[in-house]
């Protein structure tokens, strides 16, 4: 084989190998955003079996093992956890890592 050849070869294989990297990133983030109202809809109609709360981001698991992300707005729903507890969806909550305590402290 000459150089030439060799050299597309190995350019060819990069190139693989980056766009394999670029669309392993890509599904990654392509996980279903809803709205706090749509998520509360699918709480009281009984669609959901878990949530992980972390911070103000919701990830949600449907029944059906979809899942979704929502963003809880700043202002307090109290009624929330009664509604999760009440239609017998599992919560988790997220420690805070030390650094998000650490910017708090510093504010």
């Amino acid at each position: 084989m000459n150089n030439m050849a060799k050299n597309l070869l190995l350019w060819l294989l990069i190139a693989a190998v980056l766009l394999s990297v670029f669309n392993n990133f890509n599904l990654r983030s392509s996980t279903e955003q809803v709205g706090y109202s749509e998520f509360i809809r699918e709480v009281q109609t009984d669609r959901l079996s878990k949530v992980l709360v972390d911070g103000l981001t919701i990830t949600a698991q449907r029944k059906d093992g979809s899942s979704f992300e929502t963003i809880r707005p700043m202002v307090e729903d109290p009624k929330l956890m009664d509604d999760l507890l009440a239609h017998n969806v599992t919560v988790e909550g997220k420690q805070p890592s030390s650094s998000r305590v650490d910017a708090a402290v510093d504010c």
